[in-house]
C-alpha cells in the first residue's frame, strides 16, 4: 500500500508542478491536483472506482464555480481532520467545520468558539438532533496580525430533509443554514450544511469565512474512520 507521502508524490507528478502567485493561478493548480484517465462523476476528476481504490479517506472540493479537486486525508488529531491536495494546499475539518486552511490567498489561520472550543452547533445537532434558538459566538484568525480575533455571530436554521447524491450514492440528510455575521467587516454570509440525521455526518457543505474568498463546497467521497 501506497503511504500518504507516496499517494501525494505521485498526484504531483500526474497532476500540476509549481507555484501559483496570485489568486486565479492557485484556484487553477488546485483544481488540476488530480487527473483522471477515465470518465468523472459528479464533475470529479476521477471516476468513482478510482476514488474507491484510494486507500485513504478523501474529501472533494469546489472552490466558487471552479473545477472539483479530491484531497486526501493526511493526519488525525482527535476529531480533527487534515486533508491535504497535492499541491500542499491544506484544509483541516472538525465535524464538518472548516477550521483552518493554509496555501490559499487568504487563509483561515484559527477557530475558537466561545465561551469554550467545544461549542460548535453542528456536534450538538449531531448528538441531540436540536439546534441553538439563539446565537452563538466564535472568533477567527486570518493571515494578517490585525485580522485576529474577528466575532463571528452565528444564527442556526434547520432546513427540509434532503436526498443527496455524492459519486452516484444517495445519502439521507437535513440541511442545517447558518447565517455568520462579521459585523466588524459589516459582511455576513450563509454556509450551508448537509447533515445525516442518524450518524451526525456532514457529507457536503458550502463554507465561507471571508469576503475576499469565495465559498468553498466540501463533499465527503470516502469517510475517515475515526
Amino acid at each position: 500500500m501506497l503511504s500518504r507521502r507516496q499517494l501525494l508524490g505521485g498526484l504531483l507528478v500526474s497532476g500540476v508542478a509549481g507555484c501559483a502567485s496570485d489568486q486565479n493561478s492557485i484556484f487553477n493548480l488546485f483544481s488540476k491536483t488530480i487527473t483522471s484517465k477515465g470518465p468523472s462523476v459528479g464533475g470529479y476528476p476521477l471516476s468513482a472506482a478510482q476514488i474507491h481504490d484510494i486507500p485513504y479517506a478523501t474529501l472533494g472540493v469546489r472552490i466558487a464555480s471552479n473545477p472539483r479537486a479530491v484531497i486526501v486525508l493526511a493526519t488525525v488529531e482527535g476529531r480533527m481532520l487534515q486533508w491535504v491536495s497535492a499541491d500542499r494546499v491544506t484544509f483541516v475539518t472538525q465535524d464538518g467545520r472548516l477550521l483552518r486552511t493554509h496555501g490559499l490567498p487568504r487563509d483561515l489561520v484559527a477557530t475558537r468558539w466561545l465561551p469554550t472550543p467545544d461549542e460548535d452547533p453542528l456536534r450538538a445537532f449531531a448528538q441531540t438532533g436540536v439546534l441553538p434558538s439563539r446565537g452563538v459566538y466564535r472568533e477567527i484568525d486570518l493571515g494578517h496580525a490585525d485580522e485576529h480575533g474577528i466575532a463571528v455571530e452565528s444564527h442556526f436554521e434547520a432546513g427540509k430533509d434532503e436526498t443527496i447524491v455524492i459519486q452516484g450514492r444517495e445519502h439521507a440528510t437535513r440541511r442545517i443554514d447558518e447565517i455568520a455575521i462579521m459585523r466588524a467587516w459589516r459582511w455576513e454570509t450563509r454556509n450551508s450544511f448537509w447533515v445525516d440525521p442518524q450518524s451526525g455526518q456532514v457529507w457536503r457543505s458550502v463554507q465561507q469565512y471571508c469576503p475576499e474568498m469565495p465559498p468553498i463546497e466540501f463533499e465527503v467521497l470516502k469517510p475517515a474512520a475515526v
